[in-house]
Parts: structure tokens; C-alpha cells; sequence
């Protein structure tokens, strides 16, 4: 399947590579427009070019309609904060699941929300708003 990198249009989520496959499932089984091509090579030595890979994350999540930001209890995030500050430095809004506890948490476009399924709900109605 053939995706547009960052073409604004989609949902870019930033989370920890062992939840890979719930977001391929959002994306092929359900449908949701998520352009992160990151949950495509998140296995050990999948990703064969480390610096492409970051450069399409950066420009994947500085360039989408929304990113959601997933974290679980205990989860460290990595990589995700660099993607979340990719998309607040482009005016991107960042819907949040499990930051409640980090100082960024007060940011003026981070939205918080319980679970995965509000903040897609979320993610949909900005989407249709804003076609």
C-alpha cells in the first residue's frame, strides 16, 4: 500500500514500536488515515537506514493534520518526544493518551484524552471539520 509521507492530511501517532500492530490495524483493517511509516519496519533491524527513518518520522510528524501521542503506565518514551515537539514547533495540534504526569502535559495544544478510541473519535471530527 502506497502512502503520501507528511501530506497533511493524515494522522501521525508517536508511541513505543511493540504497539506496531494496533496502529497497522487502525490503519488497514479500519481505515484510518495514519501516515506513520515507522509502524511498517518496528521489528530488530528492520529499519535498515536509521537516518532516513528519523527524517521521515520528523517530517511525517511535522507535517500531518493531527499526531497522537500514546503512552501506557510505566512506558518510557523515546523517540515519540521528538516527534510531539515536531508537531508543536509546526503548529500541529497533539492529542495525548498517558502524559499526565509530564510538564508538557500543560502545553496549550496538547489535548488529553482517556484512551485511544476518544482521541481517533477526536482525530475524525477534525478531520471531517476541517474537509
Amino acid at each position: 500500500m502506497e502512502r503520501k509521507m507528511g501530506d497533511g492530511r493524515g494522522i501521525y501517532i508517536a508511541s513505543k514500536t511493540k504497539h506496531a500492530d494496533r496502529w497497522r490495524f487502525l490503519r488497514d483493517k479500519v481505515g484510518e488515515p495514519i501516515i506513520s511509516t515507522w509502524i511498517d519496519e518496528a521489528g530488530p533491524g528492520e529499519s535498515a537506514d536509521l537516518d532516513d527513518l528519523w527524517s521521515r518520522c520528523i517530517s511525517e510528524a511535522s507535517s500531518c493534520q493531527v499526531l497522537i501521542v500514546y503512552r501506557e503506565r510505566d512506558e518510557i518514551l523515546k523517540g515519540a518526544w521528538v516527534e510531539v515537539g515536531a508537531a508543536l514547533a509546526s503548529g500541529i495540534p497533539v492529542y495525548a493518551i498517558g502524559l499526565d504526569e509530564f510538564s508538557l502535559a500543560k502545553h496549550k495544544r496538547l489535548t488529553h484524552f482517556r484512551d485511544m478510541a476518544e482521541a481517533i473519535g477526536a482525530a475524525r471530527s477534525l478531520r471531517k471539520a476541517a474537509a
